[in-house]
C-alpha cells in the first residue's frame, strides 16, 4: 500500500526491520522457550510512524526533488504521470521540495497530529515540505530555509472558486505553486471567493442545471417543464378560441373562427412539447449516462479498477511467515498482534489478515470488503480474508471477513463479524478466528461478495425519462391548472379594475369632481376668449355665464356636476351644429355626456329617460344601480336624482327651462 511511486511498488523501508525476526522464525522455534521473544512475533507490535515511513521513501528520491505518491491513489490516477506533473509544478519554484501525496495520515486524533514537522526532523533538509490529500482543497505545507508564503498560498487555493473537493491533485499543485510565485493570487482568490459566496448561482443557472440532459433527472425535469408549458398553451388557446367563437355570429362564421384558432394553437402546443425533446435527445452522452468505472469494476473480479495496492498487500502476505500484514502507517493499536499471528498460524481454516488504513478516495472506496475480495482475486488462494481497516467509532475498530473457497457462507460469516466490537486489531482478529472455527462448512456455500450483485446504474433512454418524468401529468394536469389559475387571476384582476372604475364613475370623489369641473371651466373660459365664441348659440351663453359664476362661489358636488354638464353640452353643440341646444345629459350619469336618445328606463321615475349609448345597452336593473352618486350639502352620498329640490336637477342641467334655471342659479348665488 503506501510507498508506491510511479507504480513501482517499493517495500517500505521500516518493514524490513519487521521481516528479520520473521525470517528467523524456524530458528527461534527450535530454541529453548525461555529464549523465544513473545513466541517470535514481537515484530508485529513495533510502531512505525507515517513520518518515518514517508521519510524513508523520500530519502530514496533525488535530493531536493522528492515526490512520493502513495499507491492508495492508483485507483484514480496514473501515478507515473501524476509524479511527473508534480515535479513539473514544484520544480518551477527553484527551491528544494519534498512532496507526499497520500490520504494518510488522516485528520483524526488517532493519527497524532500533522506529519510535516516530524518529516522535516527526520530528513533534516531545507526546502519546501508539502502534504496533499486527494479530495481536500487545503494543502499542508511548511517552508524551512526558504522564503515562501506557504500559508497564504494554501488559503488562496482553498478560496479559489475553481477549486472544490473533486479537483484533481495535479490541478491543486498547479494552483498552489502559482500562488507561491505570485503573492497577488491569494488576494485575488480571496476577493473572488467572497464574491462567489455572496452571490452564489443564480436562479436561472440552477434551473438550467436541473434540466441537464446528461443528468439522471434532467430529461424528466425537462419533460415536466415542456408538458406543463404545452398544457398551458393548449388550455389558454382553447379558452381564447371559445371566447372568440362566442363573440362571432352563429353558424359557419363561428366554426371558421374555431378552426382558424386551433390551427394556430395546436402547432404551437406541439412546438412547446417537442422542441425541448429535440434538445434533450441531441445532447452528447455524458454525466450520469456514463457508467461509473468503479461500479463496473466491482461487478466482477478483481472488483477494483487498479490492482496495484491489492497486489502489493498480497505480496506482503506471501512474504510473511504467517498470513498477517500490518501496514507501517496504520494508526491502530498494535498490542497483542504477536498472539494473533500465532493463532493465525495454527488456524484449521486458512485465514489471511491485513491491518491497514483505508480512505474513501482509494480504489476500494474505503470499503474493507472490497479490499478483502480483491486480495482473494489477485492472490488466487482459498482462505478467509480478514481486513481490519480502522476505527468505525470510538472504542472499537472496523473488521471485515470474506470467505473464499473454504465452504463458509459469506452472508452468515459477515452477519456474525458485523457484531464484533473490539478495541484493537489483535482482539478483532481473535474474535473472527473464534467465529470461523465455529462455522459449519459446505461445498454449496455461497461465497460471492455481497456488493458484486449491485446493479451498475445507468439511466434509461432519454425519451423514456422525458415522457415518464412528468410530461403527461404536466400536459394534462399541471399546465391546464396553471392556465386556469392565470386566466382566473387575469380575469379577476380585470374585473376588479372594471369594478373600481365603475365605482369611481358611479360615485366619484369630491376632489375628482372639482378637478374635472376646473378643467371644464378652463375650456369654457378659453372658448369665450377665442374666435369660436361667435359660434356658440345665444341660448347657451346665459348657462355658460351661470356656470362660471357658480365656480366662483364655493360650489358643492352638484354645482361641480352642473358645470361639467353645461360644458359638455356646449362643446357637443359646437362639434355637431345640428344637435339641439336643449339636449339632455345622460340621466344615469351626466358625466357620460349628451344622451343619444330617449330609451326605456325607470331611472327618472317614468317609463323612459334620456340615455347615452352605453347606458342604453345595459339592463334596466344595472341602469338603476349605476345612477351617479355624489355628496349632498350635508356630506351624505346619494343619487344625484334624489336631489330634486336643487335647480340643477329640476331643470336637467339646462335641458328643461334653461332660462328659469339660470335665474334660479343667480338667486342661489346671491343668497350665498
Amino acid at each position: 500500500m503506501p510507498g508506491v511511486t510511479n507504480l513501482r511498488v517499493r517495500p517500505p523501508v521500516p518493514v524490513l526491520s519487521f521481516l528479520v525476526p520473521l525470517v528467523l522464525l524456524p530458528v527461534l522455534a527450535a530454541a529453548p522457550a525461555s529464549a523465544e521473544p513473545e513466541s517470535g512475533f514481537g515484530a508485529y507490535e513495533e510502531r512505525v510512524t507515517p513520518a518515518a515511513h514517508y521519510a524513508a521513501l523520500l530519502s530514496e528520491e533525488p535530493e531536493g526533488a522528492a515526490v512520493v505518491v502513495d499507491d492508495a491513489l492508483s485507483g484514480g490516477y496514473d501515478t507515473d504521470r501524476l509524479e511527473e506533473d508534480l515535479h513539473r509544478s514544484f520544480g518551477g519554484l527553484g527551491v528544494p521540495y519534498h512532496v507526499v501525496v497520500s490520504p494518510f495520515p488522516g485528520t483524526g486524533a488517532e493519527w497524532g497530529g500533522e506529519m510535516l514537522p516530524s518529516l522535516h526532523d527526520r530528513l533534516g533538509e531545507e526546502g519546501l515540505y508539502v502534504h496533499i490529500r486527494p479530495e481536500d482543497s487545503w494543502i499542508e505545507a511548511e517552508a524551512h530555509g526558504v522564503d515562501l508564503p506557504v500559508d497564504d498560498a494554501s488559503g488562496a487555493v482553498a478560496k479559489d472558486p475553481e477549486i472544490d473537493y473533486g479537483t484533481p491533485v495535479d490541478e491543486l499543485a498547479e494552483h498552489y505553486t502559482a500562488a507561491l510565485l505570485d503573492p497577488d493570487v491569494a488576494e485575488r482568490a480571496a476577493r473572488e471567493w467572497e464574491h462567489e459566496s455572496e452571490s452564489g448561482p443564480t436562479v436561472w443557472e440552477e434551473f438550467l442545471g436541473d434540466l441537464d440532459p446528461t443528468s439522471s433527472v434532467g430529461p424528466g425535469n425537462t419533460g415536466l417543464a415542456a408538458g406543463t408549458g404545452a398544457g398551458l398553451v393548449l388550455a389558454l388557446g382553447c379558452y381564447v378560441t371559445w371566447r372568440l367563437a362566442r363573440r362571432s355570429r352563429p353558424g359557419r362564421p363561428r366554426i371558421r373562427v374555431s378552426v382558424v384558432s386551433l390551427t394556430v394553437v395546436l402547432p404551437l402546443t406541439a412546438a412547446v412539447a417537442l422542441l425541448p425533446l429535440s434538445y434533450t435527445l441531441s445532447a452528447p452522452p455524458g454525466g450520469a449516462e456514463i457508467p461509473d468505472p468503479v461500479e463496473e469494476a466491482r461487478s466482477e473480479p478483481p472488483y477494483v479498477s487498479s490492482t496495484v495496492r491489492a497486489e502489493h498487500l498480497a505480496r506482503e502476505l506471501e512474504r510473511a511467515p504467517v498470513p498477517l500484514y500490518v501496514d507501517p502507517v496504520s494508526p491502530m493499536p498494535l498490542d497483542g498482534l504477536a498472539d494473533a499471528a500465532a493463532r493465525l498460524a495454527d488456524s484449521p481454516v486458512p485465514v489471511r489478515a491485513v491491518v491497514t488504513p483505508m480512505d474513501a478516495t482509494d480504489e476500494f472506496g474505503g470499503n474493507p470488503e472490497v479490499l478483502a475480495h480483491a486480495l482473494a482475486s489477485v492472490s488466487g488462494e482459498d482462505a478467509v480474508y480478514v481486513v481490519v481497516s480502522g476505527r468505525a467509532y470510538e472504542g472499537s475498530v472496523e473488521v471485515t471477513a470474506a470467505p473464499v473457497g473454504v465452504g463458509i457462507d459469506t452472508f452468515t460469516l459477515g452477519a456474525s463479524v458485523s457484531e464484533v466490537e473490539e478495541p484493537t486489531p489483535a482482539r478483532a482478529i481473535g474474535a473472527v478466528l473464534d467465529l470461523v472455527a465455529d462455522m459449519e462448512t459446505s461445498p454449496e456455500a455461497d461465497d460471492a461478495p455481497s456488493f458484486a450483485g449491485d446493479h451498475v446504474y445507468v439511466p434509461g433512454p432519454r425519451w423514456e425519462r422525458y415522457l415518464s418524468g412528468g410530461f403527461l401529468p404536466g400536459l394534462l394536469v399541471v399546465g391546464p391548472l396553471i392556465g386556469l389559475f392565470l386566466a382566473g387571476s387575469v380575469l379577476g384582476a380585470l374585473a376588479l379594475v372594471r369594478a373600481r372604475r365603475r365605482t369611481r364613475r358611479r360615485s366619484p370623489s369630491s376632489r375628482s369632481l372639482r378637478v374635472l369641473a376646473g378643467r371644464e371651466r378652463a375650456r369654457l373660459g378659453s372658448l369665450l376668449s377665442s374666435d369660436r365664441a361667435e359660434r356658440v348659440p345665444r341660448a347657451l351663453m346665459p348657462q355658460i355665464e351661470a356656470a362660471l359664476m357658480v365656480m366662483e362661489r364655493n360650489p358643492d358636488d352638484l354645482d361641480l356636476l352642473g358645470v361639467v354638464a353645461v360644458s359638455h353640452r356646449v362643446h357637443a353643440v359646437l362639434e355637431d351644429p345640428g344637435l339641439p341646444v336643449d339636449s339632455s345629459p345622460c340621466a344615469v350619469n351626466p358625466l357620460h355626456g349628451t344622451a343619444t336618445g330617449i330609451h326605456g328606463s325607470r331611472v327618472t321615475g317614468g317609463a323612459v329617460a334620456p340615455l347615452c349609448r352605453g347606458c342604453a345597452d345595459l339592463p334596466r336593473s344595472e341602469q338603476e344601480a349605476n345612477v351617479l352618486r355624489i355628496r349632498d350639502r350635508g356630506g351624505a352620498r346619494r343619487s344625484y336624482l334624489s336631489m330634486d329640490d336643487r335647480t340643477w336637477v329640476r331643470h336637467r342641467f339646462g335641458a328643461r327651462s334653461p332660462g328659469r334655471m339660470v335665474k334660479s342659479l343667480v338667486e342661489e348665488i346671491d343668497v350665498r
